[in-house]
């Protein structure tokens, strides 16, 4: 039988191959490359804090290790250990010439990681200052950008309030300044009557000594003591200067047929009143001229540069040249004419117009319900109103032939009633209340 020393020698050698075969993969492992996935990178290529931690633990180690180069592990008390420790101080003898290269190696090691840690330290330090610097700026610019949309709101609502205002006040100025250049001219006209009138009353004193007995103002003045007080009702019901002009502007068509307004065939108003049929005729290169005995509105017509004269209507008709006239009109005049003054109105008219010339007489309808029990008495000059038949058959009865009555100014359509649902009681109620507010006759002399 083999001795027992042989043995332990069998088992040593097989207890060394062991030993040694540990540390060959120890070796291996320590050296293999480490996964891609355990170095994380920031977004800016820069070394992260866990990179960092796993730096710094490892060159803890690094040391650790650096301090055991060349130690002898303490001898276990197991048979097994003291053979180890042999070993071990087997291998240290045969190793002493390579180890002063690995502690050497680890030395220059462990000094490149310190500086490469340092290094990475002050970089991560400069990025983290750098990012605190870039996040600083990004919110600068956040509140920059809020500040600048802030303010363009503010500029966007103070332009948008301009706009408003600028509106309203256009608005305003389209509104009040025709009134006001109306009023104006109203009083600048009444200031001339009343300038004449005074002079009239400073003549007639100075020839008091001459008179015997009292003197009064003379009587032909009488008529116009009331010529301001009716310019202020006209401004104040017959509505203003656009909308009459808009309104008789159905006239022109009439006129352009026929050749009326040229050189020959020149225009009469017979009442022209505050001149905006004058105005639109002038507008249009049509010849016109008006009269009227209002003193008020004939400055106002002058101070527009408009051609009028101060004249009865019959009288001045029947003073003109037989066949003179292309057209005599009279808008709301007939109304305020007794049935002698109308009748006598519609022969003199006659008489001025040529053949192929027209009169135009304009006036309320009293078939409109509210025309005829109401709007007709604002006007206290008023006498009584004509019916459409009557004015037809008056100017028919004087000679004008292709008599027409046109309906004029109705309602509008959304302030009738609902004829869907009253049927012809609504259309009837429609016709009498909301129907045409004027009409004119129309009449040609062949």
């Amino acid at each position: 039988m083999p001795d027992k020393t042989s043995a332990d020698q069998v088992q040593v050698a097989a207890e060394e191959k062991g030993v040694l075969r540990q540390i060959r993969e120890e070796m291996q492992r320590s050296y293999r490359p480490r996964e891609r996935s355990a170095l994380v990178e920031t977004e800016a290529g820069q070394p992260s804090a866990a990179e960092l931690g796993e730096l710094r633990a490892a060159l803890a180690a690094l040391c650790s290790s650096y301090a055991l180069v060349g130690q002898t592990p303490p001898e276990p008390p197991t048979f097994r250990g003291r053979m180890g420790a042999r070993l071990v101080k087997v291998v240290q003898r045969l190793l002493f010439w390579y180890t002063p290269q690995i502690v050497h190696f680890q030395y220059s090691a462990l000094r490149a990681f310190e500086s490469a840690l340092r290094a990475f330290e002050e970089q991560s330090g400069r990025v983290q200052r750098l990012e605190s610097e870039l996040k600083s700026v990004r919110q600068l610019e956040t509140d920059l950008q809020r500040e600048r949309r802030e303010r363009q709101a503010a500029v966007s609502a103070a332009l948008s309030g301009a706009n408003v205002l600028e509106r309203r006040l256009e608005a305003l100025r389209l509104q009040t300044l025709p009134r006001m250049d109306q009023e104006i001219a109203r009083l600048r006209a009444q200031q001339r009557v009343q300038e004449d009138r005074m002079a009239l009353a400073i003549e007639a004193r100075n020839e008091l000594p001459k008179l015997s007995g009292a003197v009064t103002t003379p009587r032909q003045e009488d008529p116009h003591n009331l010529d301001a007080l009716y310019a202020a009702l006209q401004d104040e019901f017959r509505g203003s200067r656009q909308e009459i002009k808009d309104r008789l502007s159905v006239y022109l068509p009439r006129f352009a047929e026929a050749g009326i307004g040229r050189a020959s065939m020149p225009i009469l108003d017979v009442g022209c009143g505050r001149g905006e049929w004058l105005e639109l005729l002038r507008e249009n290169q049509l010849h016109a001229g008006g009269i009227d005995l209002n003193r008020v509105v004939l400055a106002i017509c002058q101070e527009r540069g408009l051609p009028v004269v101060e004249a009865d209507a019959i009288a001045h008709l029947r003073g003109l040249p037989e066949a003179s006239l292309g057209a005599v009109t009279a808008f709301h005049l007939i109304e305020h004419l007794e049935l002698p003054r109308l009748l006598d109105l519609l022969d003199a008219a006659w008489h001025a117009l040529k053949p192929g010339g027209v009169a135009i007489f304009e006036t309320p309808n009293p078939n409109n319900m509210f025309v005829s029990s109401r709007y007709f008495y604002l006007d206290p000059t008023h006498r009584h109103p004509i019916p459409p038949a009557l004015g037809r058959f008056l100017a028919e009865a004087h000679g004008f032939e292709r008599v027409e009555i046109l309906e004029l100014h109705p309602w509008p359509v959304e302030q009738r009633v609902d004829t869907s649902t009253g049927g012809a009681v609504a259309a009837r109620f429609n016709e009498c209340f909301y129907g045409p507010q004027d009409y004119a006759i129309i009449g040609w002399k062949v």
